[in-house]
């Protein structure tokens, strides 16, 4: 499984995704996401851990066995964090003296480049308000730029289609 991951691996496909990342202390942390509806993992038990790693590694049957390692030979039990999205047409019209940043702003996965806008919305809204300290509903503006449509740079209509019944199971080795 450590062979896998030097510092983070993204597998995406279809409706699914192994990702995994090494943090401090060469702590390994691995998810997985399925794009499945609610009740297919209401019918896996996840108080048996192996039985409900060993079916969620049947997603990814043909997969390279390093990656469904990730799965199946965690040190810990596998645990369903169900993910909610907003719908892809959803709109924010902006409001005076208010704006969004981040996650609250951009269609994203979650895979911390919600963080990464959010950084970036910031550092632009910095540079707004540094270059006209004066107009911060210009500098608001600037950043939001009127409705939120919600989409990211790297959203997909296949991205958004999935999120709002994509499904993570986290498991940590």
């Amino acid at each position: 499984m450590a062979r896998a991951v030097a510092v983070a691996v993204i597998a995406p496909s279809p409706g699914k995704e192994i990702f995994a990342h090494r943090e401090s202390g060469d702590t390994l942390h691995a998810y997985v996401a399925l794009s499945r509806p609610q009740d297919w993992f209401a019918a896996i038990d996840f108080t048996g851990a192996a039985a409900a790693a060993a079916r969620i590694a049947q997603e990814f049957d043909g997969w390279a066995p390093e990656l469904t390692a990730l799965i199946t030979d965690a040190d810990i039990e596998p645990v369903l964090r169900p993910h909610y999205a907003l719908p892809a047409a959803h709109r924010w019209d902006r409001v005076a003296g208010v704006t969004l940043l981040g996650d609250a702003a951009h269609l994203a996965a979650p895979n911390g480049e919600g963080a990464n806008l959010a950084m970036l919305d910031g550092a632009e809204l910095g540079k707004a308000l540094a270059a006209n300290p004066d107009a911060i509903e210009a500098a608001l503006t600037v950043v939001c730029g009127g409705p939120v449509s919600f989409a990211s740079p790297s959203s997909s209509p296949e991205l958004a289609e999935a999120l709002p019944e994509a499904q993570s199971v986290p498991s940590t080795g």
